[in-house]
């Protein structure tokens, strides 16, 4: 195993081509900080271009996943002043930059929630491409029990949920189990256990592992862009991203494994 340099609120692993990425304050929910999402956010940015990671998981330590950010940090934007707004702006787009991060991993990514996943936790889920929770996981969205709105966790619960269920579930703070979070989509997969979330886990990564990692980065893209490009621009550019692939080392090595009736160089 290679480890990636760490802080003690943040832990980062790789492991045969998989990175893990571990919330580690359990004595506090593993809340979002600051300096927690700075973090992240650097190992995000450095590995965007290293297509020898091929997916990203997030969990949290201690059994809980993101209790949220940190409501002293709020105390102390309250207590600004007159700069108290612009601070607030300032973090909140902060924030808002580092779920489109995830979003835009161009790495599969994964959150393994044990325990509670709420307000910016349930969020940094939501970013991700796939989420598997235990049965008994807490998902809450708390932001207007405690007098805020979920400004930027937002467009990332109502893409999972679509509009109706989003905007009933953000304006009410609801609460869900984790059972509950599958039935109405909230989460791609309901287990039982620890062991059982793992074995999930196990199953995407192999699945990732069978398709070519730039291939990934792009239809990632492209399945993006499907929610705000035009109809004759979306051709545009799905035509460019098949277009570059098929002349690529990875389309003709896709190709000739297939007609070769072999693994590609990619698959495990």
């Amino acid at each position: 195993m290679t480890d990636a340099p760490t802080t003690d609120a943040v832990l980062v692993a790789q492991q045969d081509g998989w990175m893990t990425i571990t919330l580690n304050q359990p004595e506090k929910r593993n809340p979002l900080t600051g300096e927690v999402i700075a973090e992240i956010s650097k190992v995000l940015r450095d590995v965007q271009d290293d297509r020898s990671v091929r997916g990203i998981t997030f969990t949290g330590a201690g059994g809980v996943f993101c209790a949220g950010g940190d409501l002293k940090s709020f105390q102390q934007i309250m207590a600004g002043g007159d700069e108290a707004e612009a601070i607030a702006q300032k973090i909140s787009l902060e924030a808002a930059e580092f779920f489109g991060m995830i979003a835009h991993q161009p790495q599969v990514t994964i959150a393994l929630v044990e325990g509670a996943a709420m307000a910016g936790g349930l969020g940094m889920a939501c970013a991700c491409d796939f989420v598997v929770a235990t049965q008994d996981a807490k998902f809450a969205f708390t932001e207007t029990r405690i007098g805020l709105p979920p400004a930027q966790i937002a467009q990332y619960v109502t893409k999972r949920l679509g509009y109706q269920k989003a905007k009933k579930m953000l304006v009410l703070g609801s609460k869900l189990t984790g059972d509950e979070a599958f039935d109405v989509g909230l989460v791609d997969q309901a287990v039982a256990s620890q062991a059982e979330l793992e074995a999930a886990e196990t199953e995407i990564k192999q699945q990732v592992m069978a398709c070519a990692p730039g291939a990934v980065a792009a239809t990632k893209k492209v399945v993006e862009e499907t929610r705000f490009l035009e109809q004759e621009e979306l051709r545009q550019s799905a035509a460019a991203y098949f277009a570059r692939a098929i002349v690529g080392d990875e389309g003709q090595e896709g190709v000739k494994s297939f007609l070769q009736k072999r693994k590609p160089s990619w698959a495990p």
